[in-house]
């Protein structure tokens, strides 16, 4: 029972943390990964990388090891 609570927790604090580093609204994607906890994950995800392609252009290629 407590298991639930904690991974919404953790998932907010993540998902924040992770739009501290890239640059986005983390106080918006924070408050949303409360509400959604762990289903925003791939949202949050797609919508990084079509920010970071708006900044860098279309014709560019990302470093992917």
């Amino acid at each position: 029972m407590l298991v639930l609570p904690v991974v919404w927790l953790l998932s907010a604090a993540t998902v924040y943390i992770a739009a501290l580093r890239s640059g986005m609204k983390a106080l918006r994607w924070a408050l949303a990964a409360l509400i959604t906890g762990p289903l925003l994950l791939p949202l949050f995800n797609s919508h990084k990388r079509l920010l970071l392609n708006k900044v860098r252009g279309r014709n560019t290629m990302l470093f992917r090891p």
